[in-house]
């Protein structure tokens, strides 16, 4: 113990932390001054980061805001560790606290074993700082992660960012399919409100998280969250991975393995959303007339992904789990980081990072897989009730199939952006010796071919929504058709009928407005009435015969006109 009576390890580790904070601030440039080379955007992460815990327990931001910690109890798993060894299996060190682990900060540079590490769910300045100084991680790699929270700047527009910009990180969005209740109807109406609310609620959620205490790090993150029906909703997650380099071990430093691979020291962050939580609080479902009722009745879909497991891999319990707790209450992605690597084969692992997360890949393929034969057998559904009822065709249904396919194209694009990543990070992530090669390739080749399926399957999908549209599209279009052929045959009808009485009535008004006032009958003239009769009722039948027979007239008149033009010709 130091004269002054502070630990010295404390302080070295205090003195880390308070480095890789001012290394952040030293980035970050006024816009201003040099807009060049500003870096300001990671203003805001600055800001996150220099957040306090004081004496009594509180967190103490710049705004002045006090929050309390909670009891320590109550504090959740944010770091799982994995020591990575070819000789033996991995070993998983599980922190709950950001003290404790902070100590490891001291022997980073002796540890001699690659790591995989996982963060799960919402952070806090200090697990952060605790992290990033052992590490030694480019602050825009928490960036990037953190890019969906509202900061209170302008929006600078800096993620996605390019991919020399983005080395070492691969991002994977996670679907987690969610029952609500039992099978029920909800109208369109109902969707839309339910939509709406649901987005209010999310982005109250994600305000909240910019004041995370200590002990509210390891609760899940939503993102995003997909209402499809009445009673399947879909939430959207991220894991975010980043390949980290470990300084003193990197260049020329290596030992020979016995699974023949070149071990090399390094470390695998991976970042995910789902943390450990004992509620649904993270979920923003509606709290609308059509869901209230049934909120609190949330299951998870399981995900399967038990293709390549190993016969020999033994069953683990998860923690703080009983056997007769049911499966689907718990988010499978939240199992993930304390359950991980029952499909690996850990010395390849051990050698090789990309082989360190294949499970990763694995279980976000089996996610998307789920959640599109989900949507695709919504649409096929859709597409079902619009062809069985052409009658009844509702336009509002064009919404719905947008609805669907705005979501297709977003994941199509990011499994696209995916394969491209995986292509240009493959020779950095891949460690394996040239007599070893052929491992890794076979590898890189599973997951892109799974990728380029699900991509595949997903262009089908926006081609059934499109499908689908028209299908809509061309029933109203009957519709109107069949609407439009029925007024137009009572315009005829009316019209019709129109011509019956103009053709009978304007001849007699015509003879009555010329013989008018003029017989000798009414006293005014000398011709008789009859002569009235007998020229009207000729007329009226001429106009009779021209109504109801004037095609038969007109081509009658136009046989007669030929035969006298053809006449005329051979006379001359």
């Amino acid at each position: 113990m130091a004269a002054s009576g502070v630990d010295p390890d404390i302080a070295v580790i205090e003195t880390k932390l308070e480095e890789y904070k001012l290394s952040l601030r030293g980035k970050i440039r006024s816009f201003r001054t040099d807009p060049l080379h500003s870096a300001a955007y990671l203003g805001n992460l600055a800001h996150f980061l220099q957040q306090k815990r004081g004496r009594s327990g509180q967190i103490l931001s710049q705004h002045g805001l006090n929050q309390s910690v909670p009891p320590v109890n109550e504090y959740k798993p944010f770091i799982y560790e994995y020591a990575l060894s070819t000789q033996a299996g991995p070993n998983l060190t599980v922190y709950e606290k950001a003290e404790q682990y902070k100590t490891t900060i001291l022997n980073a540079d002796d540890t001699e074993d690659n790591e995989l590490v996982f963060l799960a769910g919402r952070p806090s300045a200090e697990w952060l700082c605790a992290v990033g100084a052992r590490y030694q991680i480019d602050h825009r790699f928490f960036h990037q992660h953190l890019n969906f929270l509202p900061w209170g700047q302008k929006d600078w527009f800096t993620v996605p960012t390019l991919p020399s910009r983005a080395r070492n990180v691969i991002r994977l969005c996670v679907p987690s399919i969610l029952f609500m209740g039992e099978r029920r109807y909800v109208g369109r109406d109902g969707l839309k409100d339910a939509r709406r609310d649901s987005e209010r609620r999310l982005r109250e959620s994600l305000r909240n998280i910019q004041q995370s205490t200590v002990a509210e790090a390891g609760r899940s993150i939503g993102r995003r969250l997909n209402i499809h029906t009445g009673d399947i909703l879909a939430l959207e997650q991220e894991i975010s991975i980043c390949f980290v380099e470990r300084k003193d071990h990197w260049t020329g430093k290596y030992r020979a393995c016995s699974y023949g691979c070149l071990l090399t020291y390094v470390a695998v962050l991976v970042w995910t959303d789902s943390g450990q939580d004992t509620d649904f609080d993270f979920i923003p479902a509606p709290n609308t007339k059509h869901f209230a009722a049934v909120a609190d009745r949330l299951e998870f879909c399981p995900v399967f992904f038990e293709n390549v497991l190993l016969a020999n891999a033994p069953f683990c319990q998860p923690r703080g789990e009983h056997s007769n707790h049911r499966a689907r209450s718990k988010q499978p992605l939240s199992s993930l980081p304390g359950k991980y690597g029952y499909t690996l084969d850990w010395a390849q692992a051990a050698a090789n990072p990309l082989s360190a997360i294949q499970e990763v890949f694995t279980f976000h393929a089996a996610a998307e897989l789920q959640y599109l034969n989900m949507l695709d057998k919504l649409i096929n559904e859709q597409i079902s009730e619009t062809e069985s009822a052409q009658e009844e065709a509702d336009i509002g249904s064009i919404l719905d199939f947008d609805y669907a396919k705005s979501i297709l194209l977003r994941h199509h694009a990011h499994l696209q952006d995916l394969l491209e990543k995986l292509e240009i990070e493959f020779t950095r992530w891949n460690r394996s010796r040239p007599e070893n090669q052929a491992i890794s390739q076979e590898l890189l080749s599973t997951l892109k071919t799974d990728l380029v399926y699900l991509s595949n399957r997903l262009l089908s999908a926006i081609s059934l929504c499109e499908a689908g549209r028209s299908a809509v599209m061309s029933n109203v279009s009957v519709q109107e058709s069949q609407r439009s052929s029925r007024e137009a045959a009572l315009v005829t009808g009316l019209t019709k009928a129109t011509n019956r009485l103009t053709f009978i009535f304007l001849p007699l008004s015509f003879l009555t407005s010329v013989f008018g006032m003029n017989f000798r009958q009414l006293g005014q003239g000398t011709l008789s009435i009859w002569l009235w009769v007998s020229i009207a009722l000729p007329l009226l039948a001429i106009c009779i015969v021209m109504v109801e027979r004037g095609s038969d007239l007109r081509m009658v008149a136009g046989s007669w006109v030929g035969r006298i033009g053809d006449r005329i010709s051979r006379s001359i």
